[in-house]
């Protein structure tokens, strides 16, 4: 008997395993995910970091309140709170250096807005008055909370 036509043979298919090599697709979105995570890592490493520097920079603060709860110098403690508060207002304005008095009080305001800075005020009249009087515990607080709120601000001579 004659062939009608060629012989064909059963089609074989070859093994190709689901998961390699990957659809142009799929490379892509696990470059994303690598660049996520990393931007992720960068951000909280930097993050961790600005807690370190805040910190550092609070040390102070509580090293005068220590040192205020063993010798109850008042005017020592609000020497201490007043650097403080200039080293944290100078990098925020440079011009706040050399402010006094009202001037001094608005700029403290408009560092930390929503912040009471009428005991931050009073502490450059502390030190001046060999009887100073300070409700101490809690102007440490206020000093420690204008600084956070401050220190988390962008400075105002940094253009945006």
């Amino acid at each position: 008997m004659p062939t009608a036509g060629p012989e064909l043979r059963d089609i074989h298919v070859p093994q190709v395993s689901m998961w390699w090599p990957l659809a142009p697709g799929w490379w892509l979105l696990l470059v994303l995910l690598l660049a996520a995570v990393a931007v992720g890592v960068i951000f909280l490493r930097r993050r961790a970091a600005w807690k370190r520097h805040v910190e550092a920079t609070l040390a102070d603060l509580r090293d005068a309140t220590a040192r205020y709860a063993q010798d109850g110098d008042v005017a020592a403690f609000a020497t201490a709170a007043s650097q403080l508060l200039r080293r944290v207002a100078r990098t925020r304005d440079p011009h706040s250096v050399v402010m006094k008095g009202a001037a001094w009080r608005a700029a403290l305001a408009a560092m930390a807005p929503r912040q009471d800075v009428h005991r931050l005020a009073a502490i450059e009249d502390a030190i001046y008055r060999p009887e100073a009087t300070l409700d101490v515990t809690p102007t440490a607080q206020d000093v420690e909370a204008w600084v956070r709120k401050a220190m988390r601000r962008r400075p105002s001579h940094v253009a945006a």
